[in-house]
């Protein structure tokens, strides 16, 4: 996914190699990408999941994107991204990070190979 490709990246044109700046690097610069393009719909999820019962703010999905764009522009359809970027970022160091050091350090050892069963 994107966190391989942009550790890849970072070890081609940064001096960070192996080791858990690379890959705290990795880990916050794909939790930034992911956030930025998925933001909108976390909004508009959001949004329609807060409603009221019985009110109906949105006739459906498409609806509740319109009218965030129209009413709040699209500063309304990004709200909330610095704090859905951080949130995202510890759990990619936490999740992805933690994962990736594992996986290394048990193939590194040999006590498995790069296979299926490794991954689970």
């Amino acid at each position: 996914g994107l966190y391989d490709t942009t550790k890849e990246f970072y070890m081609k044109h940064t001096p960070l190699n192996e080791g858990f700046p690379l890959r705290f690097a990795a880990g916050i610069s794909s939790a930034v990408a992911a956030v930025c393009i998925a933001q909108p719909t976390e909004v508009v999820k959001i949004r329609m999941q807060a409603a009221i019962a019985g009110t109906v703010r949105y006739k459906g999905t498409l609806s509740a994107y319109y009218k965030i764009g129209v009413t709040e522009g699209t500063r309304g359809l990004w709200s909330g991204l610095g704090p859905n970027i951080t949130r995202l970022s510890i759990c990619n160091i936490g999740e992805v990070v933690t994962y990736d050091t594992v996986k290394t350090a048990i193939l590194r050892k040999g006590w498995m190979n790069d296979a299926f069963p490794l991954h689970f």
